[in-house]
This record gives C-alpha cells, structure tokens and sequence, in this order.
C-alpha cells in the first residue's frame, strides 16, 4: 500500500466492498457537488470516527433545527438561561474530555467547533484568535431563548477553566470572547 498525503494528512489506499446503492449513491453526489467520491468516502468515514461512534456512546441523538426550535421557543428565556448554565457546567467538562481526553481551553474551542458545530451540526462556528483574545461566533437560527441557552452554556464551561467569558447575543447568533490567561512567573525561592 502506497502512501499519499490528503490536505496535510498522511493517508494510505485500502480497499472496501460497498453495497452497489451505496456506492451509486456516492456517485451521483460526487457528481452533483463536483467532488471527488474518495473524498466523500473519506468524509463520511471520518465523521464516522470523529462522531458518529462517539456520539451514540454519549448518549446524542438528532433532531431537526425546526424541533430544536420549536423546544426552544417552548421555554421562558430565564429556563434557557438555566439549563445553560447546567449544561455548561456540568456536560462541557465532561464532553469536552470525551473526545479530546483533557479539559482545557484549546480543547473545548475545539469541541465548541468541531463536535458541537461540525458534526453536530447545532449551529455555524467561526473563530479568531488575536494572541490574546479568542472570538467565537455561533449562528444557530433558533431564536432568542437558543441565543440565552447557548451564551450561559458557553460562560459556564470557561467559567469552569478559570476564564471569563464576554457575551455578545441577538436573536439568531452568539459571540463570546475569551482572554487567554497571562503567564505567570514562578516565585522566586
């Protein structure tokens, strides 16, 4: 088996047998996405590795954006706020050292991007980093009570690193901003 890097990744070739449907149906999205079916192949096998295992083991299940809405639009924005901050608190570490093994600011970024918004698919994420403040956007469409739900969920969790967290919220997004800690000389003995 030769190796071939993809996007910066090492990779190798193997071979798969594949039902004939779905195969075809790789084809004919491969086609109409104008993407390359080893591509889509690696895609969904890596969605599958990076998620779809895990999930199922965490207990995740999916729902339509419209339910998630609907959910949200049930509840008073001080019961959004609440199950926030608890699932924030309570879930983030744990989530967090799930898939990424350690609890810390670079991995929760990343499962907030990654696993929440990627593969979740719970709502768009865009990220910058400036060398002292991390900003993170979150656009969900859910309205206002996902916007309180989603800004104490994501305090809590930074809250829970010893960092504080800056909310900016409207109906449909949500932006936090986060200092990174200043480094701190050890006392001298």
């Amino acid at each position: 088996m030769g190796a071939a890097s993809q996007k910066g990744r090492p990779s190798q070739n193997h071979s798969f047998r594949l039902d004939q449907d779905t195969i075809d149906g790789l084809h004919a999205i491969s086609d109409k996405e104008r993407v390359n079916v080893n591509v889509l192949a690696n895609k969904a096998l890596r969605r599958y590795v990076e998620y779809d295992f895990l999930a199922e083991k965490f207990g995740f299940i999916t729902i339509s954006k419209a339910l998630l809405k609907t959910l949200f639009a049930l509840m008073t924005e001080e019961q959004a706020r609440d199950l926030g901050r608890k699932s924030g608190s309570e879930a983030g570490p744990g989530f967090v050292t799930f898939w990424y093994k350690k609890f810390d600011l670079e991995n929760t970024i990343k499962a907030i991007g990654k696993v929440t918004s990627e593969y979740g698919r719970n709502f768009s994420f865009d990220s910058s980093f400036d060398g002292k403040t991390h900003v993170l956007i979150m656009r969900h469409e859910s309205g206002k009570n996902a916007s309180a739900y989603y800004a104490e969920s994501v305090k809590a969790v930074f809250s829970m690193l010893g960092l504080e967290c800056r909310i900016e919220e409207n109906e449909d997004q949500v932006t936090a901003r986060v200092d990174v800690l200043p480094t701190h000389a050890l006392p001298h003995l």
